[in-house]
């Protein structure tokens, strides 16, 4: 038998890690593109968010029919038909950022996704139960135990169908007195029904069938853009828009014979894509009422856990991912989903202790309901009518699921339903968002003070400007990124070792004081407003410890970020900027800069004549054009770059060799923060100049491929 030497073992070693690292490389210009694609509905949030979170608080404190109500209402609905349509708008997005931002492969996505959707509705069903004189029960009563009593109703026919008919004529009951049905052999093995004889859950929502499967929950079909069929959140949009991309970048440009040639190039991209989702659409039919009740079962045991712990992990993975931009595909199923819990359920698998608890809580929140509602109804009925309430009244908060979707869902019904509630309950809503107000709102300015502490005193009124701004736009806005990679790309061991930890401490206490305060993207002050402050003075929507533990969270992580910052930079000896002697850290360009001084990029003199603001926005845009054309030479020149794109804050580039890349010579052309190369994929941190770079680059690129046909 042969046998591997050490040498033989170290090069199989090394041949495997190699392949792997390859692989690594060949994925993230995958995964990179998914995650702009995220950004672009992602980016239609905050505003949605701040028109439902207003709108809500507007017409929860006007009285009906009047002005303030009719206005809070529209802005509610405004906002609130987004969040509602987020699985199409993903569905868009990813089809999108594949294809360069075709439009074609965005209408063909739709087509898709209601095709798909189309052919579950088809095959969905209700479970109609067959009734006879021996198995239909009714609930007439409730005994002085609060427990059901049930008589066994007997005026049942039977069609020449052999299906089951009520004889009302010959009934001995009154039917008044029937508040539930059960069809079983005997009282004890009865399964709920409605008055249509239909298989219902505990809440009163029907049961469906898909195929062979039975028993889904009401809470797993949804209206998908007016068509009835699984509810799979973000998940379908997004498999869904990848196969209209792919449809479109292998058929736009095919020629088909000439006696069927009208249907050549684009138009024959939303046929392809009919038939490519016939395939997709009975895989979710197969598999995804388990998943979705999986994710369901996730959701509920993972906010089971104790002391915020479910909160600590979710940013410890989250923070990690965004180095790498990723971090939106990590949270996405958990803000989206029935992974990040659902209300449903929560009414569903509720103990005894809880329902109780719920129906004590409930009913002061919401006493002037109450009174109307539960008026007459014995104790032990009372969270089962709250629930049948819930579930056919507002049937969109009783299906919300995701720990977003349900805040937002709350907050447009918080007359009806609020966080305090769902809190007796076992849900914590917020739990994977409100640690991020901890560090946004104080944690991360205070770092950026403490960075700007260890410039040397004579460089610091030079590079403040840079700081502050960062700081207060992380505050206000919530928006890390300028901070965060300031330090990133010169020390890694700083965003791992100290931020990503302390990040993970904010969401733990977050959790563990259940903050139900939302957000849109980012936790800064204006979300805090809107999504906590507004919540709880317009209409208690929430406790007084929930709303302002925040700011003691972040109160708590001001002085933890800048003593961590402050002793890392400083014995750590990272060069941020202007520790390193350097002073010229500005936000102008120096385009801009010598336009001021009336001169032209080249130093030369800007022609008599010739207006001041039209030459300075000539010399600006030769900047630019200048400053990409060098980045694609940093790139390895034009064969070398397969693609070029933007999300948010970064250049994201797809190159055919990352070994060619001039990482250093891209940042000495000024304005970015970092460079990342994984394989083929190249990450350039701007924080907005990327939107200007990206075109330029696109045209000079054309021009040059162009010049060598």
């Amino acid at each position: 038998m042969k046998s591997f030497s050490s040498i033989e073992w170290k090069s199989s070693a090394k041949n495997s890690w190699e392949m792997f690292k390859k692989g690594c490389g060949n994925i993230m210009p995958t995964l990179s593109k998914l995650s702009k694609a995220f950004l672009l509905p992602i980016a239609l949030l905050p505003i949605a968010g701040v028109f439902l979170g207003v709108g809500s608080a507007i017409a929860s404190n006007s009285v009906d029919g009047t002005f303030g109500y009719f206005l809070g209402s529209l802005l509610n609905k405004m906002g609130d038909v987004c969040f509602g349509n987020l699985p199409v708008l993903f569905c868009i997005s990813v089809a999108l950022a594949y294809t360069k931002d075709s439009g074609i492969a965005a209408i063909t996505a739709v087509v898709g996704f209601l095709v798909m959707n189309g052919m579950q509705a088809a095959l969905l069903h209700t479970q109609q139960l067959n009734i006879d004189t021996t198995n239909l029960w009714v609930q007439t009563s409730i005994d002085e135990n609060g427990k059901a009593v049930w008589e066994h109703f007997t005026s049942v026919v039977v069609d020449a169908n052999g299906k089951g008919k009520i004889n009302w004529a010959d009934s001995s009951i009154n039917l008044q007195n029937i508040m539930a049905w059960g069809i079983g052999s005997s009282e004890d093995n009865l399964r709920m029904v409605n008055s249509n004889f239909e298989l219902i859950d505990g809440a009163g929502s029907v049961y469906y069938s898909l195929l062979w499967i039975n028993k889904i929950p009401n809470g797993l079909i949804t209206s998908n853009i007016g068509v009835n069929s699984l509810n799979t959140g973000v998940f379908a949009g997004i498999f869904v828009g990848a196969i209209a991309a792919k449809c479109y970048n292998k058929f736009h440009q095919t020629q088909l014979p000439s006696a069927i040639s009208f249907f050549s190039g684009t138009k024959l991209v939303p046929i392809v894509t009919f038939v490519a989702v016939i395939p997709l659409s009975f895989i979710f039919m197969f598999i995804w009422p388990y998943v979705g009740m999986g994710l369901a079962a996730f959701g509920q045991a993972s906010g089971k856990l104790p002391g915020g712990l479910d909160s600590f992990i979710y940013e410890v993975a989250e923070r990690s991912l965004v180095p790498f931009g990723l971090h939106h595909v990590f949270y996405a199923p958990l803000w989206w989903t029935n992974a990040g819990g659902s209300i449903a359920e929560a009414f569903n698998k509720a103990t005894p202790e809880q329902q109780a608890e719920f129906v004590k809580i409930w009913s002061a929140n919401h006493s002037v309901l109450a009174e109307t509602l539960l008026n007459g109804v014995s104790e032990g009925l009372k969270f089962q009518t709250i629930r049948n309430m819930i579930s056919s009244d507002y049937p969109d908060l009783w299906k919300s699921m995701g720990d977003q979707t349900m805040a937002y869902s709350v907050i447009a019904k918080i007359n009806v339903l609020n966080f305090t509630d769902l809190e007796a309950l076992g849900l914590n809503i917020g739990r994977f968002q409100s640690g991020k107000f901890g560090f946004m709102l104080l944690g991360l300015p205070m770092a950026g003070l403490a960075m700007w502490l260890n410039v040397p005193k004579e460089n610091r009124k030079e590079v403040m400007g840079i700081y502050f701004s960062a700081a207060f736009t992380c505050f206000l806005t919530g928006i890390t990124e300028p901070i965060e990679y300031t330090f990133l790309f010169l020390a890694p061991w700083l965003f791992y070792g100290v931020h990503m930890p302390l990040a993970a401490i904010s969401f733990l206490f977050a959790g563990l004081f259940k903050t139900h305060v939302s957000m849109t993207v980012s936790g800064g002050f204006i979300d805090y407003i809107v999504f906590g402050v507004i919540p709880y003075f317009g209409s208690k929507a929430m406790s007084a410890k929930s709303a302002f533990a925040i700011l003691g969270v972040s109160a708590a992580m001001a002085p933890a970020y800048f003593f961590g910052f402050y002793f890392a930079v400083k014995y750590g000896n990272v060069m941020v900027p202007g520790r390193d002697g350097s002073t010229n850290v500005q936000l102008a360009t120096k385009a801009e800069y010598k336009a001021s001084k009336g001169l032209n990029v080249d130093g030369s003199k800007i022609e008599e004549g010739k207006s001041t603001k039209a030459s300075a926005k000539d010399a600006v845009e030769e900047a630019r054009i200048q400053k990409a054309t060098k980045i694609i030479e940093f790139l390895g020149g034009e064969a070398n770059i397969v693609d070029v794109d933007a999300c948010a804050s970064r250049l994201r580039l797809t190159v055919k060799d990352g070994s060619l890349v001039d990482k250093d010579g891209i940042i000495s052309l000024g304005g970015a923060t970092g460079a990342l190369i994984r394989g083929t994929n190249v990450q350039v941190v701007y924080g907005g100049e990327q939107e200007a770079i990206k075109p330029r680059m696109i045209k000079i690129l054309d021009e040059q491929r162009k010049s060598k046909k």
